[in-house]
């Protein structure tokens, strides 16, 4: 073979290996980004707390006063789930969040409970599907 055919041979092989490589690299790329099709980017939870009111005077049965504020990257829809340290669960309740005053994006949550027998616990909110939770919270009745 003359040297410009054996030149050719070899570009023309070191191209496809790079166009495999390249394709290969692209589906991770945009995997590790989380990109989607128009440039959009996702409503991403950046915090949660959590505030309970116990109710008054420890008196049982009565009711729990629960609010929960979530802080997100933009406006959207995000659920959230009410755990106590025992394991039990409450929800998943949807929380809207919306552009506020100073460019905080927030949106909050206000639900409650019954109580009608001696507790005394601890509480959090856990935001589906990412590493995003809140404070403890101590809810202390019926004592």
């Amino acid at each position: 073979m003359n040297r410009t055919v054996k030149l050719g041979v070899a570009l023309a092989a070191a191209l496809v290996t790079f166009a495999g490589a390249a394709q290969a690299f692209t589906p991770a790329f945009e995997q590790t980004f989380d990109l989607k099709g128009g440039g959009q980017v996702k409503v991403k939870p950046t915090k949660a707390q959590l505030g309970i009111v116990s109710p008054a005077d420890g008196v049982c049965p009565g009711n729990a006063k629960v609010s929960a504020w979530v802080f997100t990257n933009k406006p959207g829809t995000v659920q959230v789930t009410l755990v106590n340290e025992q394991g039990g669960a409450f929800g998943p309740y949807p929380v809207k969040t919306s552009k506020g005053s100073g460019g905080v994006v927030m949106g909050s949550l206000n639900t409650g409970f019954a109580i009608d027998a001696p507790t005394d616990t601890r509480y959090r909110v856990v935001v589906a599907g990412t590493p995003v939770v809140s404070n403890w919270v101590p809810l202390t009745a019926c004592l």
